[in-house]
């Protein structure tokens, strides 16, 4: 991301380790949940929860949660804040892998109407070079 400018959607897959309950991945997602409510934070459209996709790529991350900011200075501001390096070091400790049981990627959304019941075209259409099935069309 090159720009400050324009909406930002944080988006945060946990590959967590098998002995971490259920009840523990959504207390870790509930500390982060309420991050927005400490001022000078403030996102919106939090989600979280389990991958439910039939897909079958999803690397063993089996949980995640995502949120959107107004723009990358207010994620940056999320991301630096001490309570959110605290949880985050928690969250790591409880990853398989540490570190490499977390994959982040921050996008930055668009800002214009969509047609309704119309989609943009895919730009840059790319396969997984591990394996011949994602080069097929998806729905």
């Amino acid at each position: 991301m090159t720009s400050s400018k324009g909406p930002v959607r944080h988006i945060v897959l946990c590959r967590f380790r098998s002995e971490v309950a259920a009840s523990s991945r959504l207390a870790f997602f509930e500390q982060i949940r309420r991050l927005g409510e400490i001022p000078g934070i403030a996102f919106t459209n939090f989600q979280c929860g389990p991958n439910v996709s039939p897909e079958g790529y999803g690397m063993n991350f089996a949980d995640g949660f995502m949120m959107d900011f107004a723009s990358r200075d207010a994620c940056f501001t999320y991301l630096a804040h001490p309570v959110h390096r605290a949880i985050g070091t928690r969250l790591i400790e409880a990853l398989e892998g540490g570190v490499h049981g977390l994959l982040v990627f921050d996008i930055t959304l668009d800002n214009h109407e969509k047609p309704e019941g119309k989609t943009r075209p895919v730009l840059h259409q790319h396969g997984d070079a591990r394996s011949p099935r994602a080069a097929q069309p998806h729905d």
